[in-house]
């Protein structure tokens, strides 16, 4: 443990600090803390990702994290949230495009963008429904 405080203690500073920047936070129409302002490091047997890390390693970092917090949001509500995910197997080796895809079939709904659609893989496809954007129209493909 590297705090000094225990959890309780931690919780209890962080709404009292919510508390008093209140009415702050209203009249600017911000909030000022929050883990949403907080920077957050991720390392890779003890190296920092954002400066050492492969665009790869990093992507697959930044999805377990939205994944997680897909679990965590099902966990509480007890309803699949929609997963929206942009360009995100261009830059996923071919294992890691499969893990992702078989983690996304456990969830209801997801919304993926490519502009390389061979990135999905033909089993994928099959169970999707695929939609192909152009020119401002938007069409069923099959």
């Amino acid at each position: 443990n590297r705090s000094a405080y225990t959890p309780t203690e931690i919780h209890a500073g962080f709404a009292a600090a919510l508390k008093k920047n209140r009415p702050e936070e209203l009249a600017r129409g911000i909030t000022l803390l929050g883990p949403h302002r907080d920077d957050l490091r991720f390392l890779a047997n003890g190296i920092p990702l954002g400066d050492y890390g492969s665009r790869g390693q990093i992507r697959t970092t930044l999805l377990a994290l939205k994944l997680a917090e897909v679990e965590w949001m099902k966990q509480k509500t007890g309803e699949w949230p929609l997963i929206l995910l942009d360009e995100v197997m261009a830059e996923l080796d071919q294992q890691r495009r499969a893990d992702l895809l078989a983690t996304l079939e456990e969830s209801e709904q997801s919304l993926l963008t490519t502009t390389d659609a061979q990135n999905f893989g033909e089993t994928f496809a099959q169970n999707a429904s695929l939609w192909r954007v152009e020119n401002g129209s938007i069409a069923p493909v099959g």
